[in-house]
């Protein structure tokens, strides 16, 4: 008997419209993407039964949401679950049935990680409030800089030494390493393991890329045009953050004061000394920003004339010239007090000045008052305590001592194109586990290997005949793997590879697929070679990042300095320096007498002679079998089966509509 469940309520069945299901993981003849379990589009009757637990979807005016989410789905066969956790898609519906397609396996999974990768540091999003990239946030500093060289994919985060065209071509002695000219890079198999979270699955621990050295070693590292933060990013506790409040009451008095001069602000309650100077009470920037900048005060202002003004301001101080000029400013007179006798005078409280500014390395901003020369004789005015100097950096590019958000570490995709990136790059299969919540993540040579454990379906192959083709379906004679281009690594395909396939029926040449990264090139550096990627406009005289770059991908590496006998010195321009003379990453793309090479020829080699032998007088084979529930039920599709008619093992590309009872045809890709 077969049962089908939907949101956990058995619903009714009509023999007129049968469920058949489809199984699939990995079309051979399209590798570029994975394939999962679907059902045919089916009926269901439109018993009261089924209308409530659909949601009334025939009710125009009275539909609830659910014919607009997934249900949850479960098939049983003869009591035993042959879908156990699938997902049931409303189709339509007419007067009498609702048409509905349950998906599942591989489906689920990707489903589950629909978004883009930025969307996980945005908590007004699904994905971003889990916080799943939270746990890998850390601030740009020297220490992290420098303990992050001895980092692996457990860490996630590392800030590895890469040339963006700002390390001297000189690297005798001892090369000083300026840390706010490093960017970081992220684990790629970190990276995986997060973005897989949000659907609920993990990676069997036993699955082919889990096991491979190259994988564990790759690192995404930053080449994106801007260094940005996060939209979740708390800028209030930012090193460029300044909060200051006055202690003293403090202001103007004829002969006591001068008529233009500074207020202090000497309560230093957020900031530092880097940023502060409490003599002078100014803020000063150390980096280029984009600031806003408050003062928050009141005042009791007396004047004996009713031109009489008192100028409080906010002012910008170039260092280079003394050059000092206004940025904004409130000016009080005798307008804003009521006459008492002899004097326009009176408390002006709640004032506030805003400012929105960009800053240069250098230059400062103080509060200063300023009375006019003409009537300075006849007026008074003291600032109370309490009045409070604000400097706060405005959401942007992260600055040198700021929070890194790890997501924005990697480039701008969704999540399923790093997905297929990865799987594409090492010929990964994936079968999903939807009982166990549970991917695994197989190569064809993990299939050809399982050969000795493969299931004879001799007796279940039924004498109806057979179709045999000579062609896998999109193949070429020529398939290009490639990366993408970026003109600033030359020649534009040094890095691609190609599988040959011995047909000339096939078209001349095609694309396999394109990678999301673009490959790197290197330089000299201590213990051989670096990698490159060019940043900074050569001769431009300034190290802006300005030079427009593609994603890339490194495989990381170590150089023991002491084996060397060298050391480097890793400074931040601003006093602080740290000398190391351990081990120090120097990722790489490709090099000479590297233990691994990301040129697509070389992974082709690598990863790709299982599918190449079998692109090698392909056969694909179409017969028809008689499979039980439990065969279903057991179902392993990186298990080959055998034939004795045929005297060949077998990798199967699609189960096709399966029936209790019913013969089904399977489509067969011949192994070796």
């Amino acid at each position: 008997m077969l049962q089908l469940f939907i949101n956990d309520n058995l619903v009714d069945l009509t023999d007129d419209s049968p469920i058949a299901l489809t199984f699939q993981i990995n079309n051979l003849a399209e590798v570029k993407n994975q394939q999962g379990n679907t059902s045919n589009q089916f009926k269901l009757p439109l018993t009261q039964r089924n209308r409530q637990i659909l949601g009334f979807p025939d009710e125009v005016a009275f539909t609830d949401d659910k014919p607009y989410q997934q249900y949850t789905a479960k098939i049983m066969q003869d009591g035993l679950e042959i879908i156990p956790y699938g997902q049931a898609e409303l189709n339509s519906v007419d007067d009498s049935t609702a048409s509905i397609t349950v998906l599942s396996g591989n489906v689920d999974f990707f489903d589950g990680i629909e978004g883009k990768i930025y969307d996980m540091g945005d908590n007004t999003t699904d994905l971003g409030r889990l916080q799943l990239w939270k746990p890998y946030e850390h601030a740009w500093t020297i220490d992290n800089v420098v303990a992050s060289q001895k980092h692996t994919y457990q860490n996630g985060w590392i800030w590895p030494v890469v040339d963006y065209g700002t390390l001297p071509d000189s690297f005798n002695g001892q090369p000083t390493v300026d840390v706010r000219n490093l960017r970081p890079g992220f684990f790629l198999r970190t990276a995986m393991e997060v973005m897989l979270k949000p659907g609920g699955y993990t990676l069997n621990p036993e699955s082919f890329l889990l096991q491979d050295d190259l994988y564990n070693k790759l690192i995404i590292q930053f080449a994106n045009d801007n260094f940005e933060h996060g939209p979740d990013y708390d800028n209030s506790n930012s090193n460029y953050s300044l909060i200051a409040q006055s202690t003293i009451l403090q202001g103007y008095q004829y002969k006591r004061n001068g008529a233009n001069e500074d207020l202090r602000f000497s309560n230093l309650v957020r900031g530092n000394s880097r940023i502060y100077s409490l003599p002078a009470s100014a803020y000063i920037a150390t980096a280029e920003l984009d600031v806003t900048i408050t003062l928050q005060y009141g005042i009791f202002y007396q004047s004996e004339k009713p031109d009489g003004a008192v100028t409080i301001s906010i002012k910008l101080v170039n260092n280079a010239d003394g050059q000092v000029s206004s940025l904004g400013s409130i000016r009080h007179g005798s307008d804003r007090v009521p006459k008492d006798g002899k004097y326009f005078q009176g408390e002006i409280s709640g004032q506030t000045i805003t400012v929105n500014t960009s800053l240069n390395v250098g230059q400062s901003v103080k509060i200063a008052y300023d009375i006019e020369q003409a009537v300075k004789e006849k007026v008074y005015f003291h600032m109370h305590p309490g009045a409070t100097f604000t400097v706060t950096d405005k959401l942007g590019n992260v600055l040198y001592g700021q929070q890194v958000q790890a997501e924005r570490i990697l480039p701008d995709l969704a999540i399923k194109d790093l997905l297929k990136d990865t799987l594409q790059r090492f010929g990964i299969i994936c079968q999903t586990d939807n009982t166990r919540r549970m991917v695994t993540m197989a190569s064809l040579r993990n299939l050809v290997n399982n050969i000795p454990q493969a299931k004879d379906w001799t007796t279940k192959c039924l004498n109806q005949g057979k179709n045999i083709t000579f062609q896998l379906g999109g193949y070429a004679q020529n398939n290009f793997l490639k990366y993408k281009e970026d003109e600033n690594v030359l020649p534009l395909n040094l890095a691609n590879g190609q599988i040959t396939v011995n047909d000339r029926t096939l078209p001349a040449s095609g694309t396999l697929f394109e990678s999301q990264f673009a490959p790197t090139l290197n330089r000299p550096y201590i213990g051989g070679t670096i990698a490159q990627i060019n940043k900074v406009e050569p001769g431009s005289g300034n190290i802006n990042f300005s030079v427009n770059t593609q994603p890339r991908l490194l495989i990381h590496d170590l150089v023991d300095l002491r084996s060397l006998g060298r050391s480097i010195k890793f400074t931040d321009g601003l006093g602080t320096d740290r000398v190391v003379n351990d081990v120090i990453c120097t990722p790489y793309f490709d090099k000479p007498g590297g233990a691994h090479s990301l040129m697509f020829e070389k992974l082709r080699e690598q990863y790709y002679p299982e599918l190449e032998k079998i692109l090698y007088h392909s056969k694909k084979v179409v017969r028809w079998f008689l499979l039980t529930p439990r065969d279903i039920l057991e179902l392993d599709l990186l298990i080959p089966v055998y034939l004795q008619q045929d005297g060949a093992y077998y990798y199967i590309n699609k189960i096709d509509s399966w029936r209790k009872g019913q013969a089904t045809k399977v489509e067969l890709v011949k192994l070796g």
